[in-house]
């Protein structure tokens, strides 16, 4: 609690001063964290995922989207969880990706321990978690200091053209969104891009807020926090 009391006795004209101080997050750690996290990507650009998944054809990463506080630049100091979206050539519609999600899912937990740059970096507990959408998530190390780093993966069905990821999407997007009758939530990930993007073009004085707001959150009306 002893940020929040200092948080409340900050005048508004010091909280860019309090947000550099104590919220964000030191270029070393970030840094290593980061690289720790592109070891994962360039595992998943690489690997072929072939196998029993119920697709008959080989599975390609399209492109893969740091998501979250990491990808939007509004990490909180000592934040060492990294969210992940894969988009992936074997999903063409939504109902798809609703069919084959879960098995995707297990085929990449199979072949992380195969991947030594990420078993070099203490790969462990890695388990698909329910959610909305399912995900999977293990445990990583930053090689320097071997601070843990929580990685999420989420595989997604990419509906959003690459020209218009930063723009509105077209009116049939919305449509087979609509006629895939999805549990609410369960294809976010497939407009992850618009998402970020939100957050991540926009000035830094709104960045510093949203941080204060995580923040406060945190230390003061997090549920179960004394």
């Amino acid at each position: 609690m002893a940020l929040t009391m200092e948080l409340y006795g900050t005048p508004a004209s010091r909280l860019d001063s309090f947000v550099a101080q104590w919220l964000q997050p030191h270029r070393e750690q970030k840094e290593e964290v980061l690289e720790a996290v592109w070891t994962v990507q360039k595992f998943l650009r690489e690997e072929h995922f072939e196998g029993d998944c119920g697709l008959d054809q080989k599975v390609r990463v399209l492109k893969v989207l740091k998501v979250g506080s990491f990808g939007n630049g509004t990490a909180l100091r000592n934040s060492l969880e990294v969210d992940l979206v894969v988009f992936l050539s074997c999903f063409h519609s939504f109902q798809q990706e609703a069919k084959h999600h879960r098995a995707i899912l297990n085929l990449m937990r199979k072949k992380l321990w195969y991947c030594q740059d990420l078993l070099a970096l203490g790969l462990e507990d890695v388990e698909i978690v329910q959610g909305v959408p399912d995900a999977l998530v293990f445990t990583i190390q930053t090689r320097g200091t071997a601070e843990p780093i929580t990685v999420t993966i989420v595989p997604a069905y990419r509906a959003l053209e690459p020209s218009v990821s930063n723009s509105q999407p077209q009116p049939e997007v919305y449509v087979n969104l609509i006629e895939a009758h999805g549990y609410p939530g369960n294809f976010s990930p497939s407009f992850s891009e618009l998402q970020r993007n939100f957050v991540k073009h926009r000035p830094t004085k709104l960045k510093s807020l949203l941080r204060l707001v995580k923040h406060w959150y945190l230390q003061a009306h997090h549920p179960g926090s004394s």
